[in-house]
């Protein structure tokens, strides 16, 4: 059993090996199905978008690791409550997650006999973000529109390296019309679109309907907003592309960068940008 020093000892081993670490002959890691008594598939539960729980049991007491990030080099770790010594039932929670992406995970565990056990590389999809609150309705004119008198001043790329007059130019997105759409020339994450307006507005509503396609490719989760005065509002959520979201607010601006955030990347875009307020005066 360990005792004092020695399963701390163990445990920050444990945390060396887990991150790759050459600490440990990789030979004399053992796979966790020659885990004496066995182990349960572990199980991810609490999914709420920006993080899990591993759960699993194991068929003697070990202390353990989980090492995860978006891809097969990991990046993080979360390890058991260095206090909590060794068990048998395990919960780890994998903090700083975002949603609707994929994780990958590996589990690295030591029994009381100081064997390292690893599993093979798993994964799970964390939860898509939950709506966000819908703002009320908007009332008055959408200032963003072409028919008001705005126009896109800059974008981040069209389709095709089309105009902003294209079939997937980026007026598709402030023409009013939810049958058209801009598209980026797959920018992904980087997309991004400038909108003048006619005059200065004090704003307090904005509207989002991202473009997605046929297999739920290029759309956009979360984008912010940046006025020419320079503040940068949001991240806002967007929970799915069914629809146009809309998003309190409170500021002045003559004209606004919209910038994906979190995508699926592709050919990211908007189907529709709206803006309400009135003038500043």
């Amino acid at each position: 059993m360990f005792k004092g020093k020695d399963w701390i000892v163990l445990m920050l081993a444990l945390v060396l090996v887990a991150c790759g670490d050459q600490v440990a002959d990789q030979a004399a890691i053992l796979s966790l199905q020659e885990m004496p008594g066995g182990y349960d598939v572990p199980s991810v539960i609490d999914n709420i978008g920006t993080s899990v729980v591993i759960q699993f049991t194991t068929g003697v007491p070990v202390m353990c690791s989980v090492a995860y990030g978006t891809d097969i080099t990991y990046g993080d770790l979360a390890t058991m409550p260095m206090m909590g010594g060794a068990t048998q039932d395990h919960a780890v929670t994998l903090p700083g997650l975002t949603p609707n992406i994929t994780y990958h995970y590996r589990l690295t565990l030591t029994d009381e006999q100081a064997h390292v056990y690893q599993s093979e590389d798993l994964t799970f999809t964390t939860a898509p973000s939950e709506p966000p609150p819908p703002a009320a309705l908007p009332e008055g004119e959408n200032v963003a529109s072409l028919a008001a008198g705005a126009r896109v001043i800059a974008v981040s790329s069209n389709f095709g390296g089309g105009d902003n007059d294209s079939s997937f130019g980026a007026n598709k997105a402030i023409d009013g019309e939810p049958s058209t759409e801009w598209s980026s020339n797959g920018d992904g994450d980087d997309a991004w679109i400038e909108i003048e307006l006619a005059q200065t507005y004090d704003v307090d509503t904005i509207g989002f309907w991202t473009r997605t396609m046929a297999n739920d490719t290029a759309q956009i989760f979360s984008f912010t907003v940046t006025t020419d005065e320079g503040e940068t509002h949001g991240p806002f959520d967007l929970s799915d592309a069914t629809q146009i979201y809309y998003f309190p607010v409170d500021f002045t601006a003559h004209t606004l960068r919209f910038d994906a955030v979190a995508t699926n990347t592709g050919n990211t875009g908007a189907v529709e940008i709206e803006v309400y307020g009135e003038p500043h005066r």
